[in-house]
């Protein structure tokens, strides 16, 4: 599973590489469950500790669709639906 690899690679090479900004693309994400969801949380939450910023890109109409049915709260997450806009948006703030 991607995300397994994703949690200690992440927090590894964000803290290497003195990261301010990661972007998770999920546009080859086929589905969203609750697992998925509460992987992907706990990664940006670790990251947020270390003090790197995280956007969500590749946000397609269905993904959306799931996470909002699944109850989950982006209010703290920028989100964007184009790894375009997420690297204008960095690019921007900083």
């Amino acid at each position: 599973m991607i995300l397994v690899t994703l949690w200690p690679f992440a927090l590894q090479h964000g803290s290497d590489y003195k990261l301010n900004w990661l972007i998770i693309d999920l546009y080859a994400v086929p589905i969203i469950d609750t697992m998925v969801a509460d992987q992907i949380f706990k990664v940006i939450g670790a990251l947020r500790l270390l003090g790197i910023q995280v956007v969500l890109s590749g946000i397609r109409a269905e993904i959306a669709q799931t996470m909002v049915n699944l109850g989950l709260d982006l209010a703290d997450i920028t989100t964007f639906s184009s790894l375009h806009q997420a690297v204008e948006h960095v690019n921007q703030a900083d």
